[in-house]
């Protein structure tokens, strides 16, 4: 019985050697940079939306973020807050919602039928070409955004 412990014991020691940060697929992403953020609609904060960053640079890769209860973000690329990579993004916005015929907010879909899309800020917003949203990421680390100012 004891030496099934230490046989466990040596493997969960040797695999959580494994999870460090020198592999080659961690060690070959590009550098990011901290950027953080607001998203309003007609001045009032938007809580749960979804941000994409798409580069102009093909070397760039995209990130993502979600608005806190304040529409505050931080951006993150590889790892939960990690920033994005430097150069110019065009930014995409969403708050879509799965709701039921009367208008209620579904959390589960468990039968098909009668559940649409519910999009809380303009379409436009949505997509990186009718968005008009874009912004430069500096190396330099200064990435805390003006907020995006949604109108409807």
């Amino acid at each position: 019985m004891k030496y099934h412990y230490l046989l466990l014991l040596s493997t969960l020691m040797c695999l959580g050697g494994c999870s460090g940060k020198s592999d080659r697929w961690t060690q070959a992403r590009p550098p990011v940079y901290p950027v953080s953020g607001q998203v309003l609609l007609n001045d009032q904060p938007v809580e749960h939306a979804t941000i994409t960053f798409q580069p102009s640079d093909p070397a760039g890769k995209a990130g993502s973020a979600i608005t806190d209860a304040e529409g505050r973000f931080e951006a993150q690329t590889f790892d939960p807050g990690d920033g994005l990579t430097a150069g110019t993004h065009k930014v995409a916005i969403k708050k879509i919602a799965m709701v039921d015929a009367s208008g209620n907010i579904v959390e589960e879909i468990r039968e098909p039928g009668g559940i649409t899309e519910k999009h809380f800020l303009p379409k436009k917003y949505g997509d990186y070409e009718t968005s008009e949203l874009e912004i430069t990421v500096n190396a330099d680390g200064s990435n805390e955004l003006t907020p995006f100012e949604l109108k409807e």
